[in-house]
C-alpha cells in the first residue's frame, strides 16, 4: 500500500491535486475559524486580486522604460478617475430609477381610465341582444380581472416606493463600503510594487527539488487566469459597449436625442460591463433597470429597450464569448454554467466570480499533465 502510493505521489499532477485541495481546504477551515474576521479576509483578498490583476499593466511599463514606481502611480490613478466615473453614472441612474417609481401612479392612470370605459365602449356597437350580453359579461369579468392586477400591481410598486429608504440606505451602504475599498487599495498599493519580491519569497518555501515543477504549474496558472482575465474584461467592455449604444438610440428615438438620454444608455451600459464579470447572467440583471427607464416613454420604448439587451445578449453568446472566451480558456459554457452555479450556491458571489479562472487552471492541469502522465499512458 505504501509502494503504490509513493508511486502515484510520484506524479507532479497529483501533486499539484492534492496541494490545491489542501490549500481550499486549508481556506475553508480559516474562513469558519475566524468568521469573525470575513470583512478584513475578503479586503486583503481583494488587495491581492487587484494586484494580481494589475500586475501585467505595471510590467507593460516597465518594459516602455517607466519605473515600477511610476507604473504603479499610473494604474491607480487610472482607477481612481475610474471609479468616480462609476459613481456619477450609478448615481445618475438610481436617482433616475427613484423618479420613475414616484411618477408610477400617474403613468398607469390611462390605462384604469381605459379600463373603466371598455363597457361603455361595447355598449355603443350595434350588435344582437344575445351578443350584446355576452359582451358585457366577459368584459365585466376583463375589468374586474383588471383592476385587481392593477390594485396589485400598484399596491406592490407603493411597497416598493415605502421600501424607498430602504433602497437608499443600501446604497447608503455602498458608498460606506468606499473605506473597505480604499483600504484594500492601500494595501494593494504596497503589495503590487513588491509583487516580484513576494512572488520569489514563496518560492523559495518550497523544497529545492520541487522547485522546477512548482514554476511550471505556477507558469500555467499565472497562464489560466490571465487569458481569463484579459478575455472576461474584453467581453464585458464589448457588451457594455453595445448596451449603451443600443439604449441611447432607443431612450434619443422616444426622449429626444440629448444629455439626458445619453447619461442614461452610459450608465446602463456601465452596470451591464459591471455585472457582466459573473458570466451569461451579466446582460439580464442590468436589464431591469434599463426597461424600467424606458416605460415612461411608452410600451413600444420598453419593447425595443428589452429587444436591445436581448441582442446584447445574443452577441455575446454568439459572437463575443465565441471569439474571445472560449479561445482564451477553451472551455465549454455547459462546463462553465455549471462550475459557476456550484461555485456560487457554496461560496457566494465571490465563488461565482473566481469560478472561470479556477476551472480554466484545472483544465489545463488536465490536459498538459495528466493526459501526458505515464499513469494515464501506461494504467
Amino acid at each position: 500500500m505504501r509502494e503504490t502510493f509513493r508511486q502515484v505521489w510520484q506524479y507532479l499532477w497529483v501533486r499539484a491535486v492534492a496541494y490545491v485541495v489542501l490549500v481550499l481546504l486549508v481556506g475553508w477551515l480559516l474562513s469558519w475559524a475566524f468568521h469573525g474576521a470575513r470583512t478584513a479576509i475578503v479586503t486583503i483578498a481583494i488587495a491581492f486580486g487587484f494586484s494580481y490583476i494589475t500586475s501585467p499593466i505595471v510590467r507593460w511599463f516597465e518594459r516602455h522604460r517607466l519605473t515600477r514606481a511610476l507604473g504603479v502611480v499610473v494604474v491607480f490613478v487610472g482607477l481612481l478617475l475610474f471609479l468616480a466615473l462609476a459613481s456619477v453614472l450609478l448615481a445618475n441612474m438610481v436617482g433616475q430609477l427613484t423618479g420613475f417609481l414616484n411618477n408610477l401612479p400617474k403613468l398607469l392612470n390611462p390605462l384604469l381610465g381605459w379600463i373603466q370605459s371598455l363597457p361603455g365602449q361595447i355598449g355603443r356597437i350595434e350588435l344582437p341582444q344575445p351578443i350584446r350580453d355576452a359582451l358585457n359579461q366577459a368584459s365585466s369579468s376583463l375589468q374586474t380581472l383588471l383592476q385587481g392586477f392593477t390594485q396589485t400591481l400598484l399596491r406592490g410598486f407603493q411597497l416598493l416606493l415605502a421600501q424607498g429608504g430602504n433602497l437608499i440606505g443600501f446604497f447608503t451602504a455602498l458608498l460606506g463600503g468606499i473605506f473597505q475599498l480604499l483600504t484594500a487599495l492601500t494595501i494593494s498599493l504596497y503589495l503590487l510594487y513588491d509583487l516580484p519580491k513576494i512572488g520569489q519569497t514563496l518560492f523559495k518555501a518550497f523544497p529545492e527539488p520541487y522547485q522546477p515543477g512548482v514554476a511550471a504549474v505556477a507558469e500555467r496558472a499565472d497562464r489560466a487566469f490571465g487569458n481569463y482575465v484579459r478575455g472576461q474584461v474584453t467581453v464585458a467592455a464589448l457588451v457594455g459597449l453595445t448596451v449603451a449604444i443600443g439604449l441611447s438610440i432607443v431612450y434619443g428615438i422616444f426622449q429626444g436625442f440629448g444629455p439626458q438620454s445619453f447619461s442614461q444608455a452610459a450608465s446602463l451600459g456601465f452596470l451591464a460591463f459591471i455585472f457582466n464579470f459573473i458570466p451569461y447572467v451579466g446582460v439580464i440583471i442590468s436589464s431591469i433597470p434599463a426597461i424600467l427607464l424606458a416605460l415612461p416613454s411608452g410600451w413600444l420604448a420598453a419593447l425595443l429597450a428589452g429587444l436591445a439587451l436581448w441582442l446584447a445578449n445574443q452577441l455575446e453568446g454568439n459572437v463575443y464569448g465565441p471569439f474571445i472566451m472560449r479561445r482564451a480558456i477553451s472551455i465549454h459554457p455547459v462546463t462553465g454554467i455549471s462550475a459557476i452555479l456550484i461555485a456560487g450556491s457554496l461560496f457566494g458571489f465571490i465563488g461565482a466570480l473566481l469560478a472561470g479562472p479556477v476551472i480554466a487552471f484545472l483544465k489545463i492541469m488536465y490536459t498538459d499533465y495528466y493526459l501526458n502522465s505515464r499513469f494515464y499512458k501506461e494504467g
